[in-house]
């Protein structure tokens, strides 16, 4: 497992001397996916270093329907093509077992997670927003799971923010609103009240623009909460403030791809695996 990121370079190529190094990707990824052990931190490393070695250089499309539009594949490129079918299963797998990590090392968390079934991506969407506003986690895990929440909204932003923000800001709203003592002044501070300001932090890291439909409710909070006089919450509010002001002024490119080709469903004027 130690070796493979130094190979990762030379198993995607196309090469002269080793051509098919490509069909053996996917299923070396779905192979080293049981690596993901609450129980050997090591084995996690270990891990999580192959998968960022090998998803560096290959882009997750499925371009299975390339075999149908394309006459100019060898045997080995439509072997390729038609594996790229499982990177959908290779995806939900892998935050399965992210999930599934983070819910054993937290003790209060709730049973939601991303199964692998015919949703669509709006469901997918609405799992991940169930996990991630429907869970309480502890203090032990909280840094592990913002870094995933930083993950997946810099990822696709628009969508992500879309699904989750709302939810977020509802339930800070709604736990204001609902506790018995005013939870502002409260020294000893509230589990759930901490960890959606958390969250709700690590939601402004995205770009600036994408920010702006959501001013009204942003501003809410942070006109409710920025006197909270509990330790934990008040710094996860005060890096919101940070985050916010730092993506609103930042400069971002238009265009943050690796590869400025574009990509259509047809794959005509270009292969991700060449």
């Amino acid at each position: 497992m130690k070796c493979l990121p130094g190979i990762a370079r030379q198993l995607v190529r196309q090469t002269p001397n080793y051509s098919e190094g490509q069909i053996y990707v996917l299923p070396l990824m779905m192979s080293v996916l049981p690596g993901i052990d609450s129980n050997d931190f090591e084995k996690i490393v270990v891990t999580l270093e192959v998968l960022d070695a090998i998803l560096k250089l290959v882009p997750c499309v499925d371009c299975s329907s390339a075999v149908h539009t394309r006459n100019d594949l060898t045997e080995t490129e439509k072997q390729v093509c038609l594996s790229t079918v499982q990177f959908e299963e290779f995806v939900i797998d892998f935050l399965n077992r992210i999930f599934q990590m983070i819910s054993i090392r937290s003790t209060e968390t709730s049973n939601a997670a991303v199964t692998n079934d015919s949703a669509n991506e709006d469901d997918k969407f609405i799992k991940i927003t169930e996990f991630l506003t429907g869970s309480l986690f502890s203090h032990k895990v909280r840094k592990f799971v913002a870094s995933l929440v930083r993950a997946i909204v810099n990822a696709n932003p628009r969508e992500i923010l879309k699904h989750l923000l709302p939810q977020t800001c509802e339930h800070i709203e709604n736990i204001i609103n609902n506790s018995r003592m005013t939870i502002l002044t409260d020294y000893r501070g509230n589990i759930e009240f901490t960890w959606h300001l958390i969250l709700f932090s690590e939601l402004l890291r995205v770009r600036g623009d994408a920010l702006l439909t959501y001013k009204q409710m942003i501003m809410s909070v942070f006109h409710r909460c920025i006197r909270v006089v509990h330790k934990d919450s008040y710094e996860a509010i005060a890096k919101a403030a940070k985050h916010l002001l730092k993506s609103l002024s930042d400069l971002y490119p238009i265009n943050d791809r690796l590869s400025h080709e574009i990509m259509d469903e047809s794959f005509v004027d270009l292969l991700p695996i060449r």
